[in-house]
């Protein structure tokens, strides 16, 4: 899906370049994909990477893309939110739990929808403030919501409700 949607996308941004951080599978059918896209060169994997190269690869990127069809709690949307780069993921599982509502701390498209995926990236590449104003949004909703620090205070929460609740169950005897 991403393939198609980068080729999609170099029609109006001949530069895009994908990076994906992961393997290849050994019998993957991607490598030839690349190839008939005439992706070849636009296209870069990156994998065994240490966190720092990590952080790095985000830092030069312009957006983060999360195509997932379906997904748990994604962990790579919270790494781009967290280093400042905005989000363009689909609604597939809890991806919108995690990224929050479209247009305002990430762009989400259905799953499985490559022209609905380009209209985001391509709408975010042209627009420097949404892109900024995303970037920002989607940082805060990172911190606000999925720090070890906000798990706490929010598991405090939880349990000062249950020790109201049982105080009062018990004055009601």
């Amino acid at each position: 899906s991403s393939d198609l949607a980068l080729a999609k996308l170099r029609a109006e941004h001949p530069h895009a370049h994908l990076v994906v951080i992961g393997r290849l599978k050994d019998d993957s059918a991607v490598p030839h994909l690349i190839s008939d896209l005439g992706l070849d060169g636009a296209v870069t994997f990156v994998s065994g990477v240490s966190d720092q190269r990590i952080v790095e690869l985000y830092a030069e990127a312009e957006i983060a893309v999360v195509p997932s069809l379906y997904e748990g709690f994604s962990l790579p949307a919270v790494e781009a939110m967290a280093c400042g780069v905005p989000v363009v993921a689909t609604t597939g599982g809890a991806l919108p739990e995690v990224v929050g509502l479209d247009g305002e701390s990430a762009r989400t498209v259905t799953p499985g929808d490559p022209s609905a995926l380009v209209q985001a990236i391509g709408d975010l590449l042209a627009d420097d403030a949404q892109r900024t104003r995303i970037a920002a949004a989607g940082r805060a909703r990172v911190l606000q919501r999925f720090t070890w620090r906000s798990h706490a205070e929010g598991l405090v929460d939880v349990w000062r409700a249950e020790l109201d609740e049982q105080a009062a169950r018990r004055a009601d005897r």
